[in-house]
């Protein structure tokens, strides 16, 4: 039975055809995936199925009584509320008198948190939680209204894998109990892992629709982009220069922790939401205050730093600014060079192969992916000696995440050095020269070389490395896996 469906929806934003008479249909017991690359129309489908849209042509229909939960891609979350706040925003708990338990609802608020793998307190501003915390908000909100259809969209793409684990266990429990999941992911491996069904989206139309069996990540590539992507292998760091130099940090929840990186080389760093990692790299671009030694310090860092932060809405872009002004931001100089600013910004948009309708476009007119890339462009352009590096693919389709990664190596390759902070192992583990696992405020070991594997990783990530270390004395080949003590 069919809870949900959208027949010959189309879609149009301006000249733009968002999707083209796209069909799905949502059934009850599963989970339904819908992949595409960046601005496929992945987004604007979900919101027709929210309701948040009405389709030019075509339409959408609700079996009976059935209630709809919708997490879209940007948290657009109020800073001046706590967590409990939003998670019972226009459904508050209340007495008899109408005054409203606040208690209750702290505790409600903490059990749906701690559903979704959260570790803050209800009581947490949503203007002090990083981009990844306010996405566990966003859907500790959806598990705790009682609906039939959840529509995810990118709901794990700031999460790391164990985090993710908690999101896949509540979407599978919901479609065990008959109701049903729309799933929006660039992580194939997870789709494949996860759904049922599976839908693949290119140009607007629907190419490609059946059983997740049907299909193995080659496939999905190939249907989504018209071509095979091949995964370069990663370059391997040559001893150069120490570019930075961090000793005995603290900011945030990080104590003590030390590292340095050289010209030419790709430090990752892993940990959980709310490990520090966004915290380490904004004390370095001089956006925290912290304890400790950064060399050069902060305040010289517009000299030779440049940051891709987490949170692109709140900390990255200006909304009321087009596609162009966001790439040339800071201004290069006091005085505009609007010819050369177009010349540029078009060869940006090649580059990175940004999808716009221009370059003169608004920002928040572009899919989550394409601004994602509008930012890698501002950082690439400056062609700093360090690039500081928060989730840079999050939200990107497998594709451009190819591409942006070979931008990346090929910095690394002229000597620029970069530190990247990811949720994706995997990502650490292909693209970077060595990894720093966070656990516990700390750095809890170092994975590097051709045998790191995210079991590895994830051990230290989870402090499960620790707890080994904690009840054995025997001595852990540590070629790869360097724990720190």
């Amino acid at each position: 039975m069919a809870l949900l469906t959208a027949t010959a929806c189309t879609q149009r934003y301006g000249a733009t055809l968002a999707l083209d008479a796209v069909d799905l249909a949502v059934l009850r017991g599963e989970i339904h995936a819908v992949v595409g690359e960046n601005g496929a129309g992945k987004s604007t489908l979900v919101r027709l199925l929210a309701g948040a849209l009405r389709p030019d042509h075509g339409m959408v229909q609700r079996a009976a009584q059935v209630r709809v939960g919708w997490v879209p891609q940007e948290p657009d979350l109020p800073t001046d509320c706590t967590a409990a706040e939003w998670i019972f925003l226009g459904e508050e708990l209340r007495g008899p008198l109408r005054w409203m338990r606040r208690a209750a609802m702290h505790v409600a608020a903490a059990s749906a948190l701690a559903a979704v793998g959260s570790r803050m307190t209800p009581d947490t501003r949503l203007g002090e939680l990083t981009a990844s915390q306010r996405k566990q908000v966003q859907l500790a909100r959806a598990v705790r209204q009682a609906a039939d259809v959840w529509l995810l969209d990118e709901p794990t793409a700031v999460l790391g894998d164990t985090d993710a684990l908690h999101v896949f266990a509540l979407a599978r429990a919901l479609a065990a109990r008959g109701g049903a999941v729309v799933w929006v992911s660039h992580r194939l491996d997870e789709v494949l892992r996860l759904a049922d069904r599976i839908t693949v989206l290119r140009d607007g139309r629907r190419v490609a629709s059946g059983p997740a069996r049907d299909f193995d990540v080659a496939t999905l590539v190939r249907r989504m982009v018209g071509r095979d992507v091949p995964a370069p292998a990663r370059v391997p760091a040559r001893p150069a220069a120490t570019v930075l130099r961090v000793d005995q940090l603290a900011v945030g929840p990080l104590r003590g922790l030390s590292l340095d990186v050289q010209a030419g080389e790709i430090v990752g760093v892993a940990g959980l939401v709310g490990a520090g990692r966004s915290a380490l790299l904004e004390a370095i671009a001089g956006l925290r205050r912290y304890h400790g030694a950064i060399d050069p310090p902060p305040a010289r860092a517009g000299a030779y730093a440049v940051l891709l932060p987490e949170d692109r809405q709140r900390k990255g872009l200006v909304p009321t600014l087009g596609l162009r002004e966001n790439i040339f931001l800071p201004a290069d100089g006091w005085r505009l060079r609007h010819g050369a600013e177009r010349r540029d910004a078009a060869a940006w948009v090649a580059r990175l192969a940004l999808r716009t309708p221009g370059i003169d476009a608004p920002i928040d007119a572009l899919s989550g992916g394409n601004q994602q890339k509008a930012l890698l462009a501002r950082a690439l352009r400056r062609a700093p000696r360090l690039l500081l590096l928060d989730e840079p693919t999050a939200g990107v389709d497998v594709g451009a995440k190819a591409d942006i990664h070979a931008h990346i190596r090929d910095l690394a390759a002229r000597g620029t050095a970069v530190l990247l902070a990811s949720s994706e192992l995997s990502e650490l583990l292909s693209l970077c020269n060595r990894t720093l696992a966070l656990y516990g405020g700390r750095v809890a070991g170092t994975v590097a070389g051709t045998e790191a594997n995210e079991t590895a990783l994830g051990a230290l990530i989870t402090g499960q490395s620790i707890a080994v270390r904690q009840i054995s004395s025997a001595s852990p080949d540590t070629g790869h896996l360097t724990p720190d003590t």
